[in-house]
């Protein structure tokens, strides 16, 4: 058993739309979560490759799975290409000053950020939380850091082919999800379908319980050391992920939210903060946003 395909990222992009598209195909093997972060999460890469196969049921079709964190991350392209030099990526790429907009929201509505701490001054605190190496802390924080594609990306190649990877926009994605998933499901190497429409996914949410939302996403929380162990044991983790306990306490937890359109000192923050790195993606991968 092989897992063949990864969605790397961009978050706050439109992963689990992309994700939904792709699960309708009949030969697309899919996780039995939408993201397993085997390759991303120190403490679950040690848990061997046992850990990431034991959310498939079957070995059959191609096996994929999803991992927003993985694109900020610098041992991940090394661990996965270890487990499978010829894994195909994707990542989809949303215009990057929204992106990072939508991702302070989250990180604010999470818990993760200040709500004192004003969008742009999020820029600076952001630099200190990089430091820590923590790839989960980095994707929360790291509002603009995250937006940064060429960076991510140029380093990603220093291990795969530019063939092995996928890249799409979020705007491609509303606009043509037709073309979009025939293109993808070509270089999958899988037969053509045409999607079936999706309803909106994730629209913007706020937690009503940030305690709550904490202990769910606090790996290091005394609780969640506790339950670590009997989740180890093969038929209990089957039970539990089968339930879908976890999906259902975050969603009872969300309430939809609402945040206010860019002001232009803003939008003028993040085109001077993103431009060198936006040039260097249309000359090296032919991606721009225009439009958005």
């Amino acid at each position: 058993m092989k897992v063949g395909h990864i969605i790397i990222g961009a978050g706050r992009s439109g992963t689990t739309s992309l994700v939904a598209y792709l699960k309708q195909h009949s030969d697309v093997n899919f996780s039995s979560i939408k993201e397993v972060t085997y390759f991303s999460v120190d403490d679950h890469y040690r848990r061997g490759e046992e850990f990431l196969h034991s959310f498939y049921s079957t070995d059959s079709g191609c096996l994929a799975t999803s991992d927003t964190y993985l694109l900020m991350s610098r041992e991940a392209p090394k661990r996965i290409q270890a487990y499978n030099p010829k894994m195909k990526l994707t990542v989809i790429l949303r215009e990057p000053g929204d992106r990072s907009y939508s991702n302070y929201h989250f990180s604010v509505n999470q818990g993760y950020i200040d709500p004192d701490v004003s969008f742009i001054q999020s820029e600076a605190k952001e630099q200190e939380m990089l430091k820590t190496g923590d790839v989960i802390a980095q994707n929360n924080h790291g509002n603009f850091y995250g937006s940064l594609y060429h960076k991510h990306l140029a380093y990603w190649l220093q291990y795969f082919d530019r063939k092995q990877l996928f890249i799409c926009t979020t705007k491609q994605l509303k606009e043509d999800p037709e073309g979009l998933m025939l293109a993808y499901f070509r270089f999958l190497g899988l037969s053509p379908i045409e999607p079936e429409p999706l309803e909106a996914q994730h629209a913007a949410a706020a937690v009503k319980s940030k305690r709550l939302n904490r202990f769910l996403v606090n790996r290091d929380h005394w609780l969640r050391r506790v339950v670590r162990k009997p989740l180890q044991i093969g038929f209990v983790r089957r039970a539990v992920i089968g339930s879908n306990v976890v999906d259902k306490i975050k969603a009872k937890n969300r309430e939809e939210l609402s945040y206010p359109p860019m002001t232009k000192e803003e939008r003028q923050f993040c085109n001077d903060y993103f431009k060198a790195d936006l040039a260097a993606l249309k000359q090296d991968f032919g991606i721009e946003f225009n439009g958005h």
